[in-house]
């Protein structure tokens, strides 16, 4: 009886911990947007990720890595360059059920502090974004992973549109 109880436990021990984990949606496409100050141009590139996860995820750093790859010996090695964004990290992103449906506060966009197209030319490298947060319930921790490869077909003209969408305006 005691090894049921004990297997039931770990059971449903191992089940929550399956169901409470970070659930984050990242867009594939980044948006490139033309701003003008003062009669100075200046091109802006932004990403957006959704938290999903019903609670929140805490401890959000963020990283966005140019990477190159080349061929030493026989085999292929990479390079990576840490790009600058606006902003690094966040205490906590909350989950569906906390957001708020006015602002959409689970939803992020984040911009980019360098001009990619200067220094992404596609031939040989590509962007990864790497979004490494911890669930608030739980502590499973996730890093999730989005790799842009095309150049072509990964920068858009236009800005997200607010909301838990991908939706380009």
């Amino acid at each position: 009886m005691v090894r049921l109880i004990n297997c039931l436990i770990c059971l449903i021990f191992y089940l929550a911990l399956r169901i409470f984990k970070p659930n984050i949606k990242t867009c594939s496409i980044l948006c490139k947007e033309i701003e003008t100050f003062d009669d100075k141009t200046k091109t802006r590139y932004y990403f957006k990720f959704i938290n999903k996860t019903y609670s929140d995820i805490e401890n959000v750093s963020i990283n966005l890595l140019l990477i190159e790859d080349y061929i030493h010996g026989s085999g292929k090695n990479f390079i990576g360059k840490e790009l600058k964004l606006k902003r690094y990290d966040f205490k906590n992103i909350p989950g569906k059920r906390r957001k708020n449906k006015e602002i959409h506060n689970n939803c992020v966009q984040m911009l980019i502090d360098e001009d990619l197209e200067k220094l992404w030319d596609g031939r040989k490298e590509y962007l990864e974004l790497q979004i490494d947060c911890t669930h608030s319930k739980s502590g499973r921790r996730l890093v999730h992973v989005q790799k842009y490869t095309d150049v072509k077909n990964t920068i858009k003209n236009g800005r997200f549109d607010s909301g838990e969408n991908f939706n380009i305006i």
